[in-house]
């Protein structure tokens, strides 16, 4: 059945119909984090991008014909076309309702077609390591009250995985008698399992020549 789809004859319908959506979902995708749902629900979603694509490629059709002269509308529009509306076009759109996401305009149409490929039930988990938290210090605590220290950064990364999640942080932390952040000698840093963690911690982080204190937010 796949291979039927790419036939000439069927190619054109399913790369306008599904396709465009599809570009326009793997683009937006990059600004989110968290579980992507089934694939009926991904297939539905890029049927309805790539009808909202047809609807946006319709109307600056129209336009461009209407302003630019027409012998180079018609050659833009013999050659180009369909680049322009399955490539392009969701190519500059899932970047910029990708944008949307990214910096939380509140547009309420753009917040609409921002709806993430991810589940509508967003972990936790999710929400705290999301695409805006800012570098900070973190406090892991263990239920056997095992203590971890560290800063989580632009080189960190926090794994959600429903079998399996962990948490890399790119330097650790002890303290001192004073409670004062001391980086470890030699520096280190730390990949945790995040099984049978009680809380984390973020922390507001205060630097200065010789070590970094904590002042608690969380």
């Amino acid at each position: 059945m796949f291979i039927d789809l790419l036939k000439p004859e069927t190619f054109d319908f399913v790369a306008k119909f599904f396709l465009a959506g599809y570009i326009v979902i793997v683009i937006r995708s990059r600004f989110v984090v968290g579980e992507r749902p089934k694939a009926a629900h991904v297939v539905a979603e890029a049927v309805i991008l790539s009808l909202i694509n047809q609807l946006i490629f319709q109307t600056i059709s129209q336009i461009f014909i209407w302003i630019v002269p027409t012998e180079y509308s018609q050659w833009v529009w013999m050659r180009f076309p369909f680049y322009i509306e399955v490539v392009f076009l969701p190519l500059l759109w899932g970047l910029l309702i990708g944008a949307n996401l990214s910096k939380g305009w509140k547009h309420a149409v753009f917040r609409r077609l921002s709806m993430p490929i991810v589940s509508p039930i967003q972990r936790a988990h999710d929400f705290a390591f999301g695409f805006n938290r800012e570098p900070c210090l973190v406090i892991v605590t263990y239920e056997d009250e095992t203590i971890v220290r560290g800063h989580f950064g632009t080189e960190s990364l926090a794994a959600s995985d429903p079998e399996r999640s962990d948490l890399y942080l790119e330097r650790l932390y002890t303290v001192d008698n004073t409670d004062q952040w001391i980086e470890t000698m030699p520096g280190r840093s730390a990949l945790l399992s995040l099984n049978n963690v009680r809380s984390i911690e973020f922390l507001d982080q205060i630097t200065n020549d010789t070590n970094s204190e904590g002042k608690g937010n969380a």
